[in-house]
């Protein structure tokens, strides 16, 4: 760990990073604004030990008299559960922490982000709120990507919700993260993607509460890469193994199967309606595509769908 500039701070906001310098230089310069007021420390995990593109971001900041305290967290074993685990056990080496806030390096918040997360959690007496996160595509992007699910911010009511699905805009309570022991990531969605719904069914399972706040919007890159049949099509399949894989551990096998199967069968039976107007073909197929993902991962099949992060 370096950079460590002082312990006693009751919100830490946590960044996992990964050959993003750019748009986490973005992050970093948006945080400031946002977050006045606030005793916040930044704890910024680099899961790139070669190039090190996280670490000479933040120096650089630093050097120019950034406004806010950084912890630079060196994480050099690679993967997802890796930077997340270390997250966690950092923010909770500071007695003071009562917060941890996550939000990953490809966003940036939107105004009253923070205020809105902390305002959900304390009207519901929440250990975890989540909050939306707004599409904004690099460039031109066909329409069908504009309007898919893969790209539509989640849209809930404020206040108590009964499970939230991601962390990359998350505020998690120290209670909540002392309900479960280490690792708080399992090790075995390093290279899959699909920890955090598989940490928060657990926390949920353990009786956490779940809040909603629709006003702690971020905002997240869409590059022009992602904006295509092929990339939505791999995330519906990796979503449908990820997901089976979370609920393995609380779904006896032959119960899973038959719903599995049951759900392949209702998404065939529904792909004719990509043909009538107006439909949303993209998520009918991509539900299908889902749908056999939950399949293969039951057959015993994995999804690496990262290098490290």
């Amino acid at each position: 760990m370096t950079g460590m500039t002082g312990m006693g701070h009751p919100i830490w906001i946590a960044v996992p990073t990964f050959r993003r310098p750019q748009q986490l230089r973005h992050l970093l310069e948006t945080l400031p604004g946002i977050v006045a007021g606030h005793d916040v420390m930044l704890l910024i995990a680099d899961n790139d030990p070669a190039g090190q593109e996280g670490a000479v971001v933040v120096e650089a900041l630093r050097g120019a008299g950034y406004d806010l305290p950084v912890t630079l967290l060196p994480v050099p074993e690679p993967g997802l559960c890796a930077v997340r685990n270390a997250i966690v056990a950092t923010a909770l080496g500071d007695p003071a922490m009562r917060f941890l806030a996550m939000i990953d390096d490809d966003e940036w918040p939107q105004p009253g982000w923070l205020d809105a997360l902390l305002a959900c959690q304390a009207a519901v007496d929440a250990d975890v709120v989540a909050g939306p996160v707004d599409s904004m595509f690099v460039g031109p992007a066909p329409r069908w990507a504009r309007e898919t699910l893969v790209f539509r911010a989640e849209e809930r009511p404020h206040g108590a919700t009964d499970m939230l699905w991601a962390s990359n805009n998350l505020l998690i309570r120290r209670a909540a993260l002392e309900m479960l022991d280490r690792p708080w990531f399992d090790p075995r969605f390093n290279r899959s993607g699909g920890e955090d719904l598989d940490y928060l069914s657990r926390l949920a399972r353990a009786g956490a509460r779940f809040g909603w706040a629709p006003d702690a919007r971020v905002s997240e890159w869409v590059p022009p890469e992602r904006a295509r049949l092929s990339w939505v099509f791999k995330r519906m399949w990796r979503i449908g193994c990820t997901e089976t894989m979370a609920r393995c551990k609380d779904t006896a096998m032959p119960v899973l199967l038959v719903r599995s199967v049951g759900i392949v069968a209702l998404r065939t039976a529904g792909l004719p309606a990509i043909l009538l107007p107006g439909a949303h073909r993209v998520d009918i197929a991509g539900q299908w595509i889902k749908s056999w993902g939950r399949l293969y991962a039951l057959a015993g099949g994995a999804q690496k769908a990262y290098g490290a992060l």
